[in-house]
């Protein structure tokens, strides 16, 4: 990854996704790209839900079209995003990541038949290619090594405030910046 600084998320997360898509050779629409900047920044603002994808995936088909969207797509999101970040933990569970790609491919999936226009393409595209996208956000994983939301939050502030603390306490956490607002891999 080049030296360049990011004013926002999702510059960081889109040359991220960017360097991924090529490390794994993944090719990847215009639109999917953009859907992995998006569900990255969006998980470093939410948590993981703590109800159990198989239940909500569930509940989805008997929800009323709004919610059931909105339901597969969080199924979807999570399930990629799990297998993506947690693969190494998740052979001590109970579910390993053949759980989270086949709950997720089904949730995509179905989004990409109830859904019209340019959405249809991209959560096709989720679906078909969902172990090369958890491969993409496994080698972004390794290649970023952060420890969490507060990483990205603590770079946030760190860009508005240049406070000499939250520097030193990203330092520690293996990010290093420079004065002019860069991240320095």
């Amino acid at each position: 990854m080049d030296l360049t600084c990011h004013t926002s998320v999702d510059g960081f997360f889109h040359e991220v996704v960017t360097d991924a898509l090529e490390a794994t050779h993944v090719e990847a629409t215009p639109g999917a790209e953009w859907y992995l900047v998006s569900l990255l920044g969006d998980f470093t603002r939410a948590r993981i839900p703590d109800e159990p994808l198989s239940i909500k995936l569930c509940g989805a088909q008997s929800a009323e079209a709004g919610a059931r969207v909105k339901t597969l797509k969080e199924v979807g999101d999570t399930s990629l995003y799990v297998a993506g970040f947690f693969a190494e933990s998740l052979g001590r569970r109970l579910v390993d990541v053949d759980y989270y790609v086949g709950i997720g491919t089904s949730a995509y999936a179905e989004l990409a038949g109830r859904l019209g226009g340019s959405l249809t393409q991209v959560y096709g595209e989720l679906a078909n290619s969902f172990p090369r996208f958890v491969d993409v956000l496994t080698e972004i994983r390794r290649r970023v090594n952060f420890a969490g939301a507060d990483v990205i939050q603590l770079y946030e502030q760190w860009l508005k405030t240049r406070d000499e603390w939250v520097e030193k306490k990203l330092r520690t956490l293996g990010v290093l910046v420079d004065p002019e607002g860069s991240i320095i891999q």
